[in-house]
């Protein structure tokens, strides 16, 4: 599985990251690039939600002020409705504009908590409200919606407690309406919550990566029974299977718009020979190097090769017309035979003979294709082997006929 930066993630190392790495609450790097990119939509979409509802929850707390801190309920009005709400709702208009990074957005969270403590905190210092000891209390709250309900990282969420401490302490410190005894209570009291909250959002992260890694496992594995189920074992070609499964997919959706599909299916000239005087081995090394050039050739256009049966390999070129289709089989025509791979039966190199066809999907099926290129194969091999033929033309089969053959 590829993250951003192309590197394809192993279940290897997605079980060396379970044998411990997590623990630290950072993986590999490419496993941390593809951890971000999965975990990010669902964090920024908990970030959006819960921010409307701190604000709303925010300026709820108004009636609070006017309870216990009503000689500053006019700045409370304007610290909630004036500047907390109004800077809440731009940081979240910008973040589903803008799209910026989930680290991003867990920074303007952290930095809007500890701006909802800030605000109310300040206050307090100038109020001679006598309920100031337990209007300093809703700090908890704010510590807790921060960071645990918005799920945000525990690096954050260790530098917003840190913050919001020192801001809830301070301004406590400073109001001097407390005394020494007191004021020791309030700070094991906050000291305390805040590293309870911080073991919980160390725990939350953790239990969220450990079950990523475990999903990424089960892909990983999902995805090489898969490979395996549409592979050759022997050449590393797609099988019968996977061309059933993609030629469904194509013909599916030429049905909203018809498109070209084309064919080229070929087998090694004399291979059965082949066997005979170089032995099995040396025949499945001779098809498996066939094979390779036959899979590179079908990248080159974007299609995909398969192993058909026996040494027969099909080229399936999804979007090719027939002229291209015959110039990539005579390019792959002479790729093997400048591989020049010793062919003691026939005193020679081994080559190939190639039939080629064309059709418009969704108009004609794909046994039709297969077929026709299966006569062109045969046609090749009566006009002496190592060469290119085209189906003849034909209703569904579009194109001219011609046959390229070897210089």
């Amino acid at each position: 599985m590829p993250p951003n930066d192309g590197h394809i993630i192993s279940i290897e190392e997605v079980e060396r990251e379970i044998a411990g790495r997590f623990r630290r609450l950072a993986f590999a790097p490419p496993v941390e690039a593809e951890f971000e990119r999965i975990s990010g939509t669902r964090r920024s979409r908990i970030l959006i939600v819960t921010g409307i509802i701190a604000v709303l929850l925010y300026d709820v707390f108004l009636l609070v002020d006017w309870a216990t801190l009503n000689d500053m309920f006019t700045t409370m009005i304007v610290a909630r409705l004036g500047v907390f709400t109004p800077a809440v709702i731009a940081i979240l208009w910008a973040a589903d504009r803008y799209k910026p990074s989930i680290r991003a957005q867990e920074i303007l969270a952290i930095h809007v908590g500890i701006l909802a403590i800030s605000l109310p905190m300040v206050a307090m210092i100038f109020s001679e409200s006598p309920h100031r000891l337990n209007y300093q209390y809703g700090s908890l709250l704010i510590m807790m919606f921060s960071t645990i309900v918005q799920r945000v990282s525990f690096r954050y969420a260790a530098y917003g407690l840190a913050c919001m401490l020192a801001l809830q302490l301070g301004t406590t410190w400073i109001s001097g309406a407390f005394d020494a005894e007191t004021y020791l209570g309030i700070v094991m009291f906050f000291v305390t919550a805040c590293l309870l909250i911080a073991v919980t959002t160390y725990l939350l992260e953790q239990g969220e990566r450990r079950s990523f890694l475990f999903a990424l496992r089960g892909k990983l594995l999902h995805d090489q029974v898969e490979a395996l189920a549409c592979t050759d074992p022997l050449t590393g070609l797609y099988n019968r299977r996977h061309l059933t499964k993609l030629t469904n997919t194509i013909w599916k959706a030429a049905e909203g718009e018809p498109r070209l599909v084309s064919a080229i299916l070929f087998d090694i000239d004399h291979f059965k020979r082949f066997n005979d005087s170089c032995g099995h081995l040396a025949g499945d090394d001779c098809l498996n190097a066939v094979s390779a050039c036959g899979a590179a050739a079908a990248r080159a256009q974007g299609g995909a090769a398969f192993r058909f049966g026996g040494e027969e390999i099909l080229v399936l070129l999804p979007g090719s017309d027939l002229a291209t289709a015959l110039k990539a089989a005579e390019s792959l025509r002479a790729a093997i035979e400048a591989a020049a791979i010793p062919h003691p039966a026939v005193g020679g190199v081994v080559t190939a003979s190639f039939g080629v066809a064309s059709i418009l999907a969704p108009g004609a099926d794909v046994s039709a294709l297969i077929a026709a290129a299966d006569g062109a194969l045969y046609a090749a091999k009566r006009a002496g082997r190592n060469r290119v033929a085209s189906a003849p033309e034909r209703p569904g089969f579009p194109g001219p006929a011609m046959e390229a053959e070897a210089a």
